[in-house]
């Protein structure tokens, strides 16, 4: 199913101890993306075009004549297929200047496409390009309203280029160019906002991460940066089974990682979030057609919260030595992301991702005898998203501990690697039908089915910490 994956990790992830474990708030989640909500059918000038997504809130029946949109006159297909060249030629090989000549959105406004334009333009990127997808979702008063993707792939990264989804107003006065008197997004589930929509960035680049960060931050970046390079490399070496890429990493602040994650269901704010793009497939499009049509593979990214990783570091200067340990967890995450069609069991994602976050560093037995004095020995994995996500703390909490002790006992038991290969395994194990490919792992990796394996560990979990 394509959509969103998240995870979050709140507490000190860089203290040790089981404080840094619990924390008060929500070790650590990953979330498909929340449906879209249906809307009307979208009119077009071309009805061949039907490669962007019909479901998004586009358009409106009936849109005014050019007659009532007070002597504009409206956008054609080739005037949006010409708009995004020229968006295109500029972000290519343009000015700021140029780029800023493209809209009148006020002073605000102005210099936030100035930024945008300038931290797109650091990213190194082989891919930055704006594709018209919906030729007229609407024409207004203001002028007609317009969708363009920015399709772009950072380097050493993107398997292919990413799709974030822009809705533009543009106003479009008789023999005059069009300009851009608005920009909005479609929500997460297209892409937006990446950090680059929010505020001024800089770009920080290394062997394995491409980071951006809000401009002016730059000495709280240094200090967690060897952290966040010391648990890519761990991830890189013990999940990877080919040649190391890099991640996309976006330290935000708060306000912005909700921003991000863009659903009001959470009850805890992240700490750090994995999520995927959608992918654009560049040779499927039609020459001067307006329909962005979607690659089979997708795009990941990873966001954490710089305020707490920079607080954790000036509290305890140090850093974990197996490196931070919500980008251990996000990169896990961002590694085992394959086929979104797949829908393995929810317990595995943060089960894995969480045992490998905290097992290097952090004492979590502790944690464990905490969860099962107050749930008892669980009865059974969790299965829904809720007690991840949008439950109270405490059952998030809980649905963190039982899935991580699954992996805890895998490690202690048959050893670090056959922990590891469960996760891997079970990432590519698809449940929405049966259990079959559990049990396949399972009986491939320790000898038991799925069953036997779960009443072992259920006991093994009350001899510990019952």
């Amino acid at each position: 199913m394509l959509g969103l994956a998240l995870a979050v990790l709140a507490g000190c992830s860089g203290c040790s101890g089981v404080e840094a474990l619990t924390g008060g708030g929500v070790p650590a989640a990953t979330l498909p993306v929340a449906p879209v909500e249906p809307v009307e059918p979208v009119e077009q000038d071309d009805p061949a075009v039907g490669t962007s997504t019909a479901s998004r809130p586009t358009a409106t029946s009936g849109a005014p004549s050019a007659s009532t949109t007070g002597g504009l006159a409206p956008m054609t297909s080739e005037d949006l297929v010409a708009l995004a060249d020229r968006m295109t030629d500029v972000l290519r090989d343009g000015s700021e200047e140029e780029w800023a000549a493209l809209f009148d959105l006020g002073e605000e406004g102005e210099e936030q496409q100035r930024a945008w334009y300038r931290a797109v333009r650091a990213v190194p990127m082989t891919v930055r390009e704006l594709l018209p997808s919906v030729v007229v979702a609407a024409d207004t008063p203001e002028g007609s309203v317009v969708e363009v993707v920015f399709a772009h792939q950072v380097e050493g990264a993107d398997p292919v280029p990413a799709r974030e989804s822009y809705r533009l107003t543009v106003r479009r006065a008789p023999g005059e160019e069009p300009v851009i008197t608005d920009v909005d997004g479609f929500g997460s589930a297209d892409g937006f906002p990446q950090l680059w929509d929010l505020r001024e960035l800089d770009v920080v680049v290394t062997q394995s991460l491409v980071v951006l960060a809000p401009d002016g931050r730059e000495d709280e970046v240094a200090a967690v940066l060897p952290g966040l390079e010391a648990a890519v490399a761990n991830v890189f070496l013990d999940f990877r089974t080919d040649a190391p890429q890099r991640l996309v990493v976006q330290l935000a602040g708060p306000d912005d990682v909700v921003a991000i994650l863009d659903d009001r269901r959470w009850q805890h704010p992240p700490l750090g979030l994995a999520i995927f793009l959608p992918g654009v497939d560049l040779e499927g499009l039609e020459p001067g057609g307006s329909g962005v049509p979607a690659a089979d593979e997708h795009v990941d990214r990873i966001v954490v919260d710089l305020d707490v990783l920079a607080a954790d570091h000036a509290e305890n200067g140090v850093t974990p030595p197996g490196g931070w340990s919500v980008m251990r967890h996000e990169g896990v995450h961002a590694v085992l992301d394959g086929d979104p069609s797949v829908s393995p069991p929810i317990w595995l994602w943060e089960g894995v991702a969480q045992w490998y976050g905290d097992r290097r560093d952090y004492v979590v037995d502790p944690w464990y005898a905490d969860v099962v004095e107050r749930i008892g020995v669980p009865e059974e994995l969790p299965t829904s998203l809720d007690q991840y996500y949008f439950g109270s703390e405490e059952e998030s909490e809980a649905a963190y501990a039982v899935s991580a002790m699954v992996f805890t006992y895998l490690d202690r038991t048959w050893g670090f690697g056959t922990a590891r290969d469960v996760g891997v395994g079970l990432s590519a194990a698809d449940t929405w039908y049966d259990d079959e490919d559990v049990d396949a792992v399972f009986l491939e990796e320790t000898g038991l089915t799925f069953a036997q394996f779960e009443a072992a560990w259920r006991d093994w979990v009350a001899a510990t910490y019952g």
